[in-house]
């Protein structure tokens, strides 16, 4: 038993005195040293930037303290690797070296040999053309080499002669190996980020080539239906101006004719079931004309040149609104204006823009039953004037969007509409090098939008 308190004494032990006990002599402790030295930049570097010569100068420089040198650097002899030298040591022994060095007398270049000189005052033939200041006595230069290619030497000098024993020549192979893969590592980076930026510009040339193509498409696609509604106008045009003018003679004889046979039928005492046939006659005979009408006016609108001229796009909104009001007075219908308050100077043609917008409205009208509203509103955006006619009506429905500006093309019942406002409306809009379009939700409304260029400074004056 020991006393309360006793402390019991261990004597602590170096790391040496562990490799003495494990039988290392002074040359395998000199070795096992260098070899975790080596094992200690090897995973140093594993852990660094990629960029070759920070790596290479690190290098260099714990190369330098592993064999206790003067000096150590590595040469470049591959323009790719962007440096010609990288060195660690007390004087510019390295730059000396590298200019002086001539490849047909250098073994390490010429046969890819390791060469070791104990002495710098005795010559050796197999290696010459180096220089060194007066302080180096000895040295070591090793081939890197990557595959089959050199690509540099490593050199290692000494201020001590005698400094690298042949027996240290493995571990400066090593060292020289070790370099290698460092140069390697970092080419192979190098030609992954070659590879990137090559795929990124391939992509964003592809990217940009795709962009191109889709809007091609797109403005090919518009061309041609542009194409498809300009042939569609025009031979509804040249229909309608045909028809109205073949019809348009004996319906007018045809109810004039009835209007006078109803006055000479009340005159004479004709029966009511008979005075009845006949306003029954005269409306059908109205609607024929009003037909006949609105052909006239699409074949106008679709042949007739513009004539147009400096207009305030507010002023026909009012005109339209005073018009509509009229019509909706006994409706349960609001019609809301929001004008903007600044004038909306356009080129065009002022009849023909309030029959856009009176089409569209009668359309809003049509569409809602019951309470509900139309809104006007008109407002200045960037260069161009725009202006909005929304409803709470029954709306379109979405396979119905793409037929709407066709002649002739109606949703109304029969007797209702003829199938022209809209047609007509697309083609005055057309005319006057504006834009219309159209967003619907079934049950909950529908709003045109027309948007004109403003009037050009030259045509404001």
């Amino acid at each position: 038993m020991r006393p309360s308190g006793e402390k019991i004494l261990q004597s602590k032990k170096h790391p040496r005195d562990d490799r003495k006990e494990l039988g290392f002599d002074s040359h395998h402790q000199t070795k096992f040293e260098i070899l975790s030295a080596l094992i200690k930049i090897g995973t140093a570097i594993g852990f660094m930037p990629i960029e070759l010569k920070t790596s290479l100068q690190f290098f260099v420089e714990e190369t330098k303290k592993l064999f206790d040198a003067y000096g150590c650097a590595i040469f470049s002899l591959n323009e790719s690797m962007n440096f010609d030298l990288v060195y660690a040591g007390q004087t510019d022994m390295g730059k000396q070296l590298f200019t002086s060095c001539k490849p047909n007398e250098c073994i390490v270049i010429r046969d890819e040999l390791p060469f070791i000189l104990k002495n710098t005052k005795r010559k050796d033939k197999r290696c010459r053309g180096f220089e060194f200041d007066g302080k180096v006595k000895s040295y070591a230069c090793l081939p890197i080499s990557t595959g089959k290619k050199l690509v540099g030497i490593l050199t290692i000098c000494s201020s001590r002669k005698h400094a690298f024993p042949q027996d240290h020549l493995e571990m400066m192979l090593s060292v020289a190996t070790m370099a290698a893969s460092v140069i390697q590592r970092a080419q192979m980076f190098h030609k992954i980020e070659e590879e990137k930026r090559r795929i990124e510009r391939a992509n964003k040339e592809i990217n940009k080539l795709n962009t191109d193509l889709e809007t091609k498409i797109e403005d090919l696609e518009e061309a041609q239906n542009q194409i498809i509604q300009t042939e569609k106008l025009a031979v509804a045009g040249r229909l309608a101006a045909g028809v109205a003018h073949e019809v348009n003679n004996p319906i007018g004889i045809i109810i004039n004719r009835i209007e006078c046979l109803q006055s000479e039928a009340q005159e004479k005492g004709v029966s009511d079931d008979l005075i009845k046939d006949l306003g029954t006659i005269g409306k059908y005979a109205l609607r024929i004309s009003k037909i006949v009408e609105d052909l006239s006016i699409f074949s106008r609108t679709t042949y007739s040149e513009p004539d147009f001229t400096k207009i305030d796009i507010n002023d026909i909104m009012i005109d339209v609104c005073f018009l509509v009001e009229q019509k909706i007075r006994k409706k349960k219908i609001r019609l809301i204006k929001k004008l903007s308050p600044e004038s909306l100077f356009v080129m065009g043609d002022s009849g023909r823009l309030e029959q856009v917008f009176i089409n569209i409205i009668e359309n809003a009208i049509h569409a809602i039953s019951g309470n509900g509203s139309i809104i006007v509103s008109t407002k200045k955006e960037n260069k161009f004037i725009q202006t909005k006619i929304s409803d709470s009506g029954t709306g379109i429905l979405h396979e119905h969007l793409n037929k709407i500006y066709d002649p002739f093309f109606t949703t109304k019942e029969v007797g209702k509409g003829t199938g022209l406002g809209l047609p007509i409306s697309h083609a005055i809009v057309k005319d006057h090098n504006a834009s219309i379009g159209v967003n619907s939700r079934i049950n909950k409304g529908t709003t045109f939008t027309i948007t004109f260029p403003k009037a050009s400074e030259l045509n404001n004056e």
